[in-house]
């Protein structure tokens, strides 16, 4: 159905302390496929904004250099020109002064077992010209346990380090006998050098 699909876009607000107020919006992304994009994730590298959007199908880019005027979206890809392969979950970004990072789930990793292939959780160099995933820099930051880990934030704690944090998905009641517990994980980068 395309009838109901979602919209991102970037809001520009101030706050004076007390009241936020809004000032102006930027282009309003969308896409005629069931859902449209949604659940945006925003980042700035190198005086560049990035926005990676959540598709039922698959998982979107864009880029700006104002956070107002959007380059069109395309679909995540490696830089061997296939599809990164996420698709109906968030992905989200690790950023630093070394570089711009991805952090996000994919089918075709041997888990086809996990409902919508939320888990493991992946971290690649992003190519900020490009948008495209570098697949050899491509790690499992956090190994699956037999359950979904879609649902994940990234934090910068300092610095010197950043966070991924998520939790292991337990319903249905049949996810309790897959091996997993519940827990929650938080994967811990720790940059080479501090953020500038």
């Amino acid at each position: 159905d395309t009838t109901n699909c979602y919209s991102s876009t970037i809001f520009h607000c101030r706050f004076d302390g007390q009241e936020l107020s809004y000032i102006r919006h930027g282009d309003e992304l969308s896409l005629d496929e069931p859902r449209g994009v949604y659940e945006p994730s925003l980042t700035i590298f190198d005086s560049r904004y990035y926005l990676t959007l959540r598709n039922d199908k698959k998982a979107y880019v864009t880029a700006s250099d104002d956070a107002l005027h959007w380059q069109p979206i395309k679909p995540w890809t490696f830089d061997n020109g296939l599809e990164i392969g996420s698709y109906n979950t968030q992905q989200h970004w690790a950023t630093h002064s070394e570089g711009l990072f991805l952090v996000y789930t994919r089918r075709d990793a041997n888990n086809d077992h996990i409902p919508r292939s939320r888990a493991p959780l992946f971290m690649a160099i992003v190519d900020p010209d490009r948008l495209l995933v570098q697949k050899k820099t491509e790690r499992i930051l956090i190994t699956e346990r037999g359950v979904m880990m879609g649902n994940f934030g990234v934090a910068n704690i300092n610095n010197e380090e950043t966070w991924v944090t998520v939790g292991e998905n337990m319903h249905p009641p049949e996810n309790l006998n897959l091996g997993a517990d519940g827990s929650v994980f938080a994967a811990r980068i720790h940059w080479s050098g501090p953020d500038n």
